[in-house]
């Protein structure tokens, strides 16, 4: 019966490229985001708040991720109930185009 290398994930992970791809994955992913995100026009900070950032921690040298620092960020994502006429505003749903 095969077995596994308990460090395998590590080994793979350190592989010479390796790093670079999920950098070049996360950068794709931001695109897109940022993508769905320009049909928001108010400020634009929106789409000019998401970033590709490395992740920190001791054990995160290969991993990247997508980060978006609007304030705003729930409420234009996923949408909100305006202030002033009590309606409800959808969301753009950018975060969900990045995952396709």
């Amino acid at each position: 019966m095969a077995s596994l290398r308990s460090n395998l994930g590590r080994q793979i992970a350190n592989l010479p490229g390796v790093n670079d791809a999920v950098h070049d994955e996360a950068q794709r992913r931001a695109y897109k985001v940022r993508s769905a995100a320009s049909s928001h026009r108010i400020t634009g900070d929106f789409a000019a708040s998401v970033k590709v950032v490395k992740a920190s921690g001791p054990h995160r040298r290969q991993d990247w991720l997508v980060a978006i620092n609007d304030p705003n960020a729930i409420s234009i994502n996923w949408g909100h109930i305006d202030s002033k006429s009590g309606r409800p505003v959808r969301g753009i749903h950018a975060i969900e185009k990045g995952l396709e």
